[in-house]
């Protein structure tokens, strides 16, 4: 197992141009953030990177692509909560067949 703590990765996009994010975690969970510290995820619908919102400790796509400004109130350096980090490296262990 191999972690990562904010390392600058470059990631491609579906509908757009690759984009450089800072990554924490490992290979069963990791969380990513605009160089700005804006936490982000993949949409697949749109095929781009958006801003993340928080909705019972987890995050989810604002629809707002990162080539965007951020929303004027969301917040910096978001964390999804313990648990719910903890079910989505399950699954990703699961999937992996690692458990």
């Amino acid at each position: 197992m191999s972690a990562i703590f904010g390392e600058k990765l470059t990631f491609p996009q579906e509908k757009g141009q690759e984009i450089k994010l800072i990554v924490h975690g490992d290979e069963f969970y990791a969380q990513y953030e605009t160089e700005e510290g804006f936490s982000v995820v993949y949409d697949r619908e749109l095929g781009l990177f958006c801003y993340a919102f928080l909705k019972d400790g987890a995050f989810f796509s604002s629809k707002i692509p990162i080539s965007q400004s951020p929303p004027q109130d969301l917040e910096k350096h978001l964390q999804e909560a313990g648990g719910v980090r903890l079910a989505k490296a399950e699954q990703s262990a699961r999937r992996i067949g690692w458990r």
